[in-house]
């Protein structure tokens, strides 16, 4: 059963502030409110912050949900045990709302199938967005908010819960849309995407090898993550970051420096 609804206008410039209020007044279960923009990570964190229900899951603006979706991702974290995130297959539509092959999206499940998590989305991030997110809410409280990233907010959080042994599981079936345009975040400067990506992995490898109390490494693992770094070029970044993060922060990219040490992040720029 739908608990609630909350609506975060993060400084829109069309009449989405309008409509929210005259819907909003309309159903008790919706909480709306608009302010000036302070990114997607801020606006996802301070709205799961006033949850109450057991269950949250993300939409973003231009994503649309597929009927039955939130039961069939309940039902599976039920049913999975040691799962504490779902997220399903993924559907994909043009600003017209027609469907739309991604050649890179297939490349990046077929990649997935018989590998490690942690490798796979390193590789290639098939669950795209936080719109693919169903999670328990007290999974905040054990591993922490959302990474102030840009671009890879989600691969972080999605990566951290990984390292810190909560397991995703995936719902085969596309339940979700998920808009593809010129103007999707993604397709910003690739340059600053791959310093993200990289601090991502580096955080994920910090947090799974060095953290105190780590086990043992899953040596296969390693040899396969080893290889999607060395194939993406990312090493040259990764292996900095992980001397940084293991300095400050250990592993926490919600927590560390990093990402608001501008000298730092001006030489990852330069060598991606």
């Amino acid at each position: 059963m739908l608990r609630e609804v909350i609506v975060i206008d993060d400084g829109s410039s069309d009449d989405s502030d309008t409509v929210m209020r005259r819907i909003a007044a309309s159903d008790a279960r919706i909480h709306f409110r608009s302010r000036s923009n302070q990114g997607a990570h801020a606006t996802i964190n301070e709205a799961v912050r006033e949850t109450t229900g057991e269950f949250v899951a993300i939409l973003n603006s231009d994503d649309l949900y597929m009927p039955g979706r939130l039961d069939a991702l309940v039902r599976r974290l039920d049913t999975d045990a040691g799962a504490d995130l779902a997220a399903s297959s993924i559907a994909f539509i043009d600003s017209n709302d027609k469907t739309i092959s991604n050649e890179w999206y297939a490349e990046a499940m077929a990649f997935r199938v018989g590998r490690d998590m942690g490798a796979a989305l390193v590789n290639a991030n098939f669950l795209m967005t936080t719109s693919n997110y169903l999670f328990r809410r007290n999974l905040t409280a054990r591993i922490g908010e959302f990474a102030a990233l840009r671009y890879t907010h989600d691969l972080d959080f999605a990566l951290r819960a990984t390292a810190l042994g909560h397991g995703i599981t995936l719902v085969e079936e596309p339940l979700l849309r998920y808009r593809l345009h010129a103007s999707n975040t993604i397709s910003e400067d690739h340059r600053k995407v791959r310093v993200e990506w990289a601090a991502t992995a580096a955080a994920y490898l910090t947090l799974l090898w060095d953290r105190p109390g780590a086990p043992e490494p899953d040596w296969k693992a390693t040899g396969a993550i080893t290889e999607v770094l060395r194939r993406h070029e990312l090493t040259r970044m990764v292996e900095p970051c992980m001397a940084y993060l293991r300095r400050h922060g250990g592993g926490r990219l919600d927590t560390s420096p990093l990402l608001g040490d501008e000298t730092f992040r001006t030489l990852l720029l330069d060598w991606a």
